[in-house]
């Protein structure tokens, strides 16, 4: 079948276009995608900045519907809402049955590599040129093939743009919380970096009961989407030192830092600001394939931890199913961190948003 699709065919260029989407096998589906959230994952990969190369179909967040499955799959139907999970762990690796199907071993060699779970593809060109699936997931496209442990149902009465986003930005931020860190009440918390994952961790923090939460982030419009989540103070570090800052606010640090950028400046941050024996934990990217410079002294001389929480150290069949439900209880301001909704085809308008910080997390519809 025919799908439109955001394609990168090489680096630093995109294009909207129609491709060829091959029908799902054994234990895949194919979803109608209804919403796709907008991540700065698929800005760094179209730069050619993260592992996966071009060419490829973007997209990692999303939602939909079952339009059809495979003979062997059980866990959904045709009909069912699915969100995506993008690390479609295998549960049966050593790492997986150690407890950390988020780094699954399957994982390098299919979804980062833009490939689905068997290490094979379902899409190509008009021309029959093969594409990859960013993440396993290509969910900016109209219908996505993916395994069946790529997906996630949920109830109906949650939207398809909420549910799209609880797969990479709201359980990657609220995961550095809750799963990585154990954030205990009571404890002052501080995130650095305040787009899509930066709100989640401070929602985190108040789901922890963390007082104070200081956001800090260079650009006002962002600090003000963070105090509209749940931030009780916020820094602007392009006017001040945001270590000095941080310490001065927390009588010598804060109990916990979230550095959700992971720039080699912003994770020294993290860790220089943190209060002694406390924890520092980095879940941003930025800095991905660069080195970051840790001050020893810092680390060992004052006890301190620094932890890394990939994808909020998520188990996804357990977590994301429960962030949709502390939605649905009213715990999560998930559709508030919604600020901008766009067609397919601005999708580089939507990157350009997100850049500026002029949304706090924007989102694909499709008709």
């Amino acid at each position: 079948m025919r799908t439109l699709a955001a394609v990168v065919p090489e680096v630093n260029q995109l294009v909207v276009e129609t491709v060829e989407l091959d029908p799902p096998k054994a234990t895949e589906i194919l979803v109608r995608v209804r919403a796709a959230g907008v991540c700065h994952s698929d800005l760094h990969t179209m730069r050619g900045e993260l592992r996966a190369v071009p060419p490829l179909v973007l997209g990692h967040e999303g939602a939909g519907i079952v339009e059809a499955v495979g003979s062997a799959v059980s866990r959904c139907k045709p009909g069912d809402c699915v969100l995506v999970n993008w690390l479609p762990a295998d549960y049966t690796c050593p790492t997986c049955l150690r407890g950390y199907p988020n780094l699954c071993e399957r994982l390098p060699k299919t979804t980062f590599q833009g490939k689905l779970p068997d290490g094979t593809s379902r899409l190509k060109t008009r021309d029959g040129a093969p594409l990859g699936h960013y993440l396993s997931s290509s969910t900016m496209s109209e219908y996505i093939v993916i395994d069946e442990s790529g997906a996630i149902p949920f109830p109906p009465d949650v939207p398809f743009d909420v549910a799209a986003i609880v797969g990479c930005a709201v359980v990657t931020g609220v995961g550095a919380v809750i799963n990585t860190a154990r954030a205990v009440a009571g404890s002052s918390a501080a995130v650095i970096g305040c787009g899509g994952v930066g709100l989640s961790a401070i929602q985190g923090c108040r789901l922890a009961g963390c007082y104070p939460i200081i956001a800090v982030d260079v650009m006002e419009s962002k600090l003000e989407f963070a105090r509209q989540m749940g931030a009780t103070e916020t820094v602007n570090a392009k006017n001040e030192d945001a270590v000095r800052a941080l310490r001065a606010r927390t009588k010598g640090g804060p109990d916990y830092v979230f550095d959700t950028v992971g720039s080699p400046t912003t994770i020294s941050q993290a860790l220089q600001s943190v209060r002694p024996a406390g924890t520092a934990v980095v879940a941003g990217l930025h800095a991905a394939k660069l080195e970051a410079p840790i001050p020893a002294g810092a680390l060992v001389m004052q006890n301190k931890r620094l932890l890394g929480s990939f994808a909020g150290s998520m188990n996804a069949l357990i977590d994301l199913p429960k962030l949709i439900e502390l939605y649905r209880g009213g715990r999560l301001a998930l559709k508030e961190m919604i600020t901008q909704h766009y067609a397919l085809d601005h999708v580089m308008q939507a990157f350009a948003d997100m850049e500026a910080g002029t949304v706090a997390r924007g989102v694909i519809l499709f008709d």
